[in-house]
């Protein structure tokens, strides 16, 4: 099941349908290729993710899981360009990936269409276009068997492929019998591929909450969230930079509060 974003694609009628399907087979014989090739496991997301950029004919993708409401962490990039995308849509708090969690089907998003798409994500299809160029975003739900809620993005900078988001179901079944397969349960230690480095780098952001919370009692995680958030959207940050740069001595929390 698919649900179409800003600025709706048509024409899907009009192409044969293996053209869709033959896309969405490709891309899942990437994936197991991906997770077949003899590399740290700790990468396995990047891999996945740059191997479904390839495979799709994207641009960019990322790979990110919702552990608690709020709390999505990229855990696999293809590149820095789509890295900054999701850092973008966690900045916003809004976009094609928080509607894929949220609803559990696929979302295209064409924010090529200016005023629609800044009438539903106004903060993130602007700075999405402004900082990466993309124009075309695809949220992929996958619920694995743990219960842990992922996500596959995909970015092009135009709307002129194939549209294999029709057979995003097939897509989205391989990607989640890759992870699967890759997570042992909790009592064995866990999945490995949920410790990379994009990963940890996100981890900063619950640091720097905890410190603003620390200095100013009378927030909670999320209206420490909620103030990272509006300080970077002013500044043209991410909340990934703030966080940095607060934890670093850069920024006080006089001035997170601040705006």
């Amino acid at each position: 099941m698919v649900s179409t974003g800003a600025g709706e694609r048509g024409g899907g009628e009009d192409l044969e349908e293996h053209q869709p399907r033959r896309t969405a087979l490709r891309a899942a014989r990437a994936l197991r290729a991906a997770a077949g090739a003899d590399a740290p496991a700790t990468d396995l997301a990047d891999r996945l993710a740059a191997a479904a950029a390839e495979a799709l004919g994207a641009e960019g993708a990322t790979i990110s899981a919702l552990f608690a409401p709020g709390m999505s962490v990229p855990v696999g990039v293809s590149d820095q360009v789509a890295a900054r995308a999701e850092q973008l849509q966690f900045t916003a708090g809004e976009g094609p990936c928080w509607e894929a969690y949220r609803t559990g089907v696929a979302v295209v998003a064409d924010l090529s269409d200016v005023p629609t798409s800044r009438r539903r994500w106004p903060a993130y299809a602007r700075a999405l276009q402004h900082e990466t160029g993309y124009a075309l975003v695809v949220a992929v739900p996958v619920r694995l068997a743990s219960g842990l809620l992922v996500a596959l993005n995909t970015y092009e900078a135009s709307p002129a492929g194939p549209p294999w988001w029709l057979d995003a179901s097939r897509v989205g079944a391989a990607l989640g019998e890759v992870l699967d397969e890759a997570s042992p349960p909790p009592s064995a230690g866990g999945a490995v591929w949920l410790d990379s480095s994009t990963t940890a780098r996100r981890s900063t952001v619950w640091t720097a909450e905890a410190v603003l919370i620390d200095n100013a009692p009378f927030l909670d995680h999320d209206s420490a969230l909620d103030a990272l958030r509006t300080y970077s959207l002013i500044e043209g940050t991410t909340v990934d930079d703030a966080a940095a740069a607060l934890l670093a001595g850069r920024l006080t929390t006089r001035e997170v509060l601040g705006r």
